[in-house]
């Protein structure tokens, strides 16, 4: 049998549109609301962990930097007691050319504050 009889006729759906199915959209709404307090929780978790890590580094940052300081001033306090030790100061006086003081060229001075040093 031939076929050339029948005629094919093109169906246009273009301006068809589907009707919504508001029980569709009622469950989408139940499992948006039902899992929102679970993503709210999960974003949560994960905000404070996030803030937890920064405040790690922020404070081993800090350590370190005070460690850094602690041995700077160690040091510092080192230099200072070697550089005005009696010795190395009579030394140094020595070789400028100075002397002793002879007496009566020292005069004590009282503080009028009542302060003494």
């Amino acid at each position: 049998m031939s076929t050339a009889y029948a005629q094919t006729k093109r169906v246009q759906n273009l301006h068809l549109t589907r009707e919504r199915d508001r029980r569709r959209g009622r469950e989408l709404a139940t499992f948006l609301l039902a899992g929102l307090p679970v993503a709210c929780a999960l974003l949560g978790f994960a905000a404070l962990h996030i803030e937890t890590v920064r405040v790690g580094y922020l404070r081993e940052a800090r350590q370190k930097t005070m460690a850094e300081l602690t041995e700077e001033n160690r040091r510092l306090r080192a230099e200072f007691a070697r550089a005005s030790s009696p010795e190395r100061v009579g030394a140094l006086a020595q070789k400028k050319g100075l002397r002793p003081p002879h007496p009566g060229q020292v005069q004590y001075v009282e503080s009028s504050g009542g302060k003494t040093r």
